[in-house]
């Protein structure tokens, strides 16, 4: 077994990773770091490398005004205010930090044909953060192994963690002895058993929405719950998004479910399609086709929709289904005609004529059908009728290790485990519903925070403050 010396190991080559070990360099120049990768070069980045990666903030980087209030609001006042406070007030320095290092941002619109304005993101996306910050991080002398997958933290007789066990590709087990150890390998959801484990039997059924889920498979959580780790965030509920299983490209979206109706397997209703605008339902949409309708739905639609430009919201790169009446596009799905009539007829007969405004919440609903529709219930009566199949992808999990706003790890006596921090995914802060365009923004701000503690212990091991 191999044993190496360093100041800093970092698990995970996404952007919480990749930020916590290059804040380190810059922070201290000799400090030695090496950064743990389960999965090849091309594959590295988890989550991050696959995502548009967009950030709830104005153009010039400071949070957009709902910020700190939507975040409380979401998480029914769970999540950790002073965790959110820091984040907002770290924002903008850190997309500064992320634009000197390399990575442009531009603002862009969203998916949301509702959307009100552009949010920031960065030029290239995800993609861009991991292979700018990687970049970065080799230039200034830092390490990133490939085919290394974590398996134990090191700790000495007083709890303090020291280091880590990892195997690499060849199940060679190599110790990495540090000063710090920070967590940043992603939440739960490519362990098809953990996922059963937290969110029933069913959970397994749940993909991730792009190859980089896969490798997050919650070593990380586990390991620190063994090294005497407290958790937080909602490990029964996790960040879906509603996707075509036709199409093999990721984050296949289908982002126009409230504009038609949703029906199961049988042909039938089985939710409130226009509650709200979609950037606000579409995590609770996918998870009620997950949990209500097996798994798998379609949406019904007509002319009205295809006469607006909804390319945007919609990323599959497959075509909707299409025919030219109800009978022959339930044939089509492989549906009863006979319900989807009455379905479409019962809606229909509770719907309003009129046009179609798909930009705004237009407050037409529904009357006396159950389960409504509390917006844009207009009649599906224009052929040719398309549909496209909609299903649920995993794109994270919310439960994980609790944290503060030094991303130190809280034990379960309430006090830091010493040596020990996670940022990302792994570190748990939500609960009920996902605060869009926060999650890759947090992954940064607290990679910063957390390398810029590893490189403060290296002259202070045992402090506990932070400069």
């Amino acid at each position: 077994m191999s044993t190496e010396e360093l100041d800093l190991v970092v698990v995970g080559c996404g952007a919480g990773g990749l930020a916590t070990a290059l804040q380190f360099l810059q922070s201290a120049p000799q400090g030695r770091v090496t950064v743990l990768e389960r999965t090849s070069k091309r594959e590295r980045g988890g989550n991050t490398a696959w995502t548009g990666s967009f950030f709830r903030l104005e153009e010039d980087g400071c949070p957009a005004p709902d910020f700190v209030s939507r975040m409380l609001e979401l998480s029914a006042g769970k999540t950790d205010e002073a965790i959110i406070g820091r984040l907002a007030k770290l924002a903008q320095r850190t997309i500064r930090w992320l634009n000197d290092n390399g990575v442009a941002t531009r603002s862009d619109t969203t998916y949301f044909l509702t959307s009100k304005g552009p949010r920031l993101m960065p030029v290239g996306g995800g993609a861009a953060i991991v292979e700018t910050l990687a970049g970065r991080v080799e230039e200034l002398g830092g390490t990133i192994e490939y085919h290394m997958t974590a398996q134990n933290l090191i700790q000495d007789e007083e709890g303090a963690v020291i280091g880590i066990e990892a195997t690499d590709g060849a199940g060679k087990v190599r110790r990495f002895l540090s000063t710090t150890v920070v967590l940043a390998s992603g939440g739960f959801e490519g362990s098809a058993a953990m996922l059963d484990r937290h969110l029933g039997d069913r959970g397994h059924e749940l993909s991730p929405i792009a190859p980089g889920g896969r490798s997050n498979r919650g070593e990380g959580i586990e390991m620190g719950i063994r090294a005497g780790a407290r958790t937080d965030g909602q490990f029964d509920r996790f960040h879906g998004e509603p996707v075509d299983p036709r199409s093999r490209a990721a984050e296949a979206l289908v982002m126009v479910y409230p504009y038609g109706i949703l029906v199961d397997h049988h042909a039938r209703r089985f939710v409130d399609e226009g509650s709200d605008t979609p950037d606000n339902t579409f995590e609770s949409i996918a998870y009620r086709i997950w949990r209500d309708a097996d798994q798998f739905a379609y949406l019904i639609a007509d002319q009205k929709l295809l006469r607006h430009n909804i390319a945007r919201a919609v990323l599959t790169d497959r075509e909707p289904e299409s025919a030219p009446t109800l009978e022959a596009l339930a044939r089509r799905l492989d549906l009863d005609p006979e319900v989807l009539a009455d379905t479409v007829g019962e809606y229909n007969a509770a719907a309003t004529p009129g046009p179609l405004e798909v930009t705004a919440l237009d407050g037409v609903a529904t009357r006396g059908l159950e389960p409504p529709k509390s917006n844009w219930a207009r009649p599906l009566d224009e052929p040719p009728f398309v549909a496209w199949p909609v299903t649920c992808a995993i794109t994270f999990t919310f439960g994980g290790l609790a944290t503060d706003i030094h991303a130190r790890v809280i034990g379960r006596s309430g006090e830091p485990v010493p040596g020990l921090f996670a940022v990302g995914e792994v570190a748990g802060i939500y609960h009920h519903k996902y605060p869009g365009a926060t999650s890759v923004l947090r992954a940064l701000v607290f990679g910063r925070v957390a390398g810029r503690a590893a490189a403060y212990r290296i002259s202070a091991p045992t402090a506990t403050s932070h400069p």
